[in-house]
């Protein structure tokens, strides 16, 4: 428990965040101008929580208007 309580903490780089979404530079400083996507600055970098990221994506998929087709 207090394990996944310190993974969860870690903050990622700039680089790690768009690894771990799979998305550009461009569309990483979009989701977070927009707001959908919280960063923090420290110092001169940005860093994010793993959760933020998993956040934004959850809203992303949420938004997305469900579909129900029977056959």
């Amino acid at each position: 428990m207090v394990v996944q309580m310190l993974q969860e903490d870690v903050l990622l780089t700039f680089k790690e965040a768009m690894g771990y979404l799979r998305v550009s530079r461009s569309t990483l400083y979009r989701l977070m101008w927009s707001g959908q996507l919280t960063g923090h600055k420290v110092g001169s970098t940005w860093r994010f929580y793993r959760e933020d990221l998993r956040a934004c994506v959850g809203r992303e998929v949420s938004m997305t208007p469900a579909t129900n087709t029977a056959i």
